[in-house]
């Protein structure tokens, strides 16, 4: 064999190439194979090419994949913003009170169990924090093979986008308390958090505006709008950044402002799952590989006591609450496992924190990425089992497990 092929060495592109076809043939076998979300297989995937499997991906290539992660979250969120339900009034105020009761109840339950179980309040807090988030990639992915669609999927993605705007916020909150107590320093200050959190959705507000003002001028032309829009998200990823601002606030703020302000659907919104596929299979991939299976082997009783506990807060709250708006106590269920999935925005928020030393910092990192891992693996399945439970799965077809004796005498 040539002496250039025995010392081939493989280059990130190379890499990048191979992750992107095996994720998806992993997702396919997933799906006619197991008949179970396309998104399951991309995660396997990454597991097995990552830190938990053939470790492949090393950390370098994570860090340089960074500049694609933001881009393709920013995709996710403007997405799941403009998929904001609206009523004729304007905002459902009967969804902000289902988001606010449920937001609370995580908030403060998972508190108090992460304190018993011997986190300080700080660490408890950053912990409720991130609970309080939905995987938004999960909830678009998994419907969007399904099919789903119907008030009670649009509930569910009104639902993860509330969510969303108040875990990010709280995160901005309490990361200054957790940084003070994980070191010896004074964090950021919270003036500076508020400051923080208004400039991200000033941001939000202004890129909303420049997208609605560029669809008036470009017309209702697809591939013209998508290069705006394309344009504006990487700006309210680079922005944020380059200000020390989280950009999922922004980002968040940009689609949900772009909803409200579009008024005469002149947006031609980009979708994720048909038009930037590529985006969306690379990111489950890599969040596959960054995650840590050891930290759910070593952490699995506090990682299980976060996910269950928050799985039960966010149900209770939408059966008592629900029970006042009218809704029905089986959609109430299948809207709390529907809201279970963790991905790669817990991953990023996880992120913000830093290092975690110090203390039970360490033990705070490897209970919330247990969970997350966890989350990784069942929140495809919940989704599905989520949309299904509503009736809303047009393209979901059940597995069929042979002729019946009905069939075999006809």
């Amino acid at each position: 064999m040539p002496p250039h092929i025995l010392d081939l060495e493989t280059s990130p592109l190379l890499l990048f190439g191979l992750l992107l076809l095996g994720g998806m043939a992993s997702g396919e076998l997933s799906r006619r194979g197991a008949n179970l979300p396309r998104t399951t297989g991309y995660v396997l995937f990454g597991l097995l090419m990552g830190n938990s499997g053939l470790q492949w991906v090393d950390p370098y290539i994570l860090g340089s994949a960074q500049s694609f992660i933001y881009p393709a979250i920013g995709l996710i969120l403007f997405e799941l913003g403009d998929r904001f339900p609206m009523t004729r009034q304007g905002l459902d105020r009967g969804l902000i009170l289902l988001s606010l009761a449920e937001t609370a109840a995580v908030l403060v339950l998972v508190t108090g169990v992460m304190v018993l179980l011997g986190f300080d309040v700080s660490e408890a807090l950053f912990a409720a924090a991130i609970a309080a988030s939905t995987s938004p990639a999960i909830t678009i992915a998994t419907s969007s093979d399904l099919g789903a669609e119907g008030p009670l999927t649009n509930r569910l993605f009104g639902l993860v986008a509330l969510n969303g705007c108040f875990a990010f916020t709280a995160v901005s909150i309490v990361l200054p308390m957790l940084v003070a107590s994980g070191t010896n320093e004074v964090g950021p200050g919270y003036s500076d958090a508020f400051i923080h959190v208004v400039l991200s959705l000033v941001l939000g507000a202004g890129l909303s505006f420049a997208a609605c003002r560029g669809a008036r001028w470009l017309g209702p032309h697809a591939e013209h709008q998508h290069l705006m829009l394309l344009g504006l998200i990487i700006i309210g990823t680079g922005l944020p950044l380059s200000l020390d601002v989280s950009p999922l606030l922004t980002l968040l703020a940009f689609g949900i402002g772009t909803r409200i302000a579009d008024r005469d659907n002149q947006v031609v919104a980009i979708r994720i799952a048909s038009d930037a596929r590529v985006f969306l299979v690379v990111t489950f991939v890599l969040a596959g590989a960054a995650l840590e299976v050891g930290l759910l082997v070593e952490y699995w009783p506090a990682a299980l006591a976060f996910a269950l506990t928050r799985f039960g807060a966010c149900w209770a709250a939408l059966y008592l609450m629900g029970r006042r708006l009218g809704m029905a106590t089986r959609d109430a269920l299948f809207t709390a496992v529907g809201l279970l999935p963790m991905s790669s925005v817990a991953l990023v928020l996880l992120g913000d924190a830093g290092p975690l030393d110090g203390g039970a910092g360490p033990a705070l990192a490897g209970t919330l990425m247990g969970a997350i891992v966890l989350m990784q693996l069942v929140g495809p399945v919940c989704t599905q089992t989520a949309v299904r439970g509503f009736g809303e799965a047009r393209r979901y077809v059940a597995r069929r497990k042979g002729p019946s004796r009905g069939a075999l005498t006809r």
